[in-house]
């Protein structure tokens, strides 16, 4: 049985960590992160220039993990 703590109250009352998202949630960020992925894989040298990434950075980024999302993506 849960009973709501001190240490709790901020999680009830919608303060607290994010409950994790739903497998639907993570299917869609996982199949937008390949997107972006194969995106950047499509660019010109210059483009990568211009962004200031060369063509090892896209290589490095594209050989990650489907599941390995940027950290800024998980908030």
């Amino acid at each position: 049985m849960f009973t709501k703590t001190a240490a709790s109250l901020p999680f009830v009352a919608g303060h607290g960590h994010s409950p994790r998202p739903s497998l639907g949630k993570r299917i869609m960020t996982m199949l937008s992160l390949r997107r972006s992925r194969l995106d950047l894989a499509h660019l010109s040298d210059e483009q990568l220039r211009d962004i200031g990434l060369t063509r090892d950075d896209v290589a490095t980024e594209i050989a990650r993990p489907i599941w390995d999302v940027p950290a800024n993506w998980r908030r």
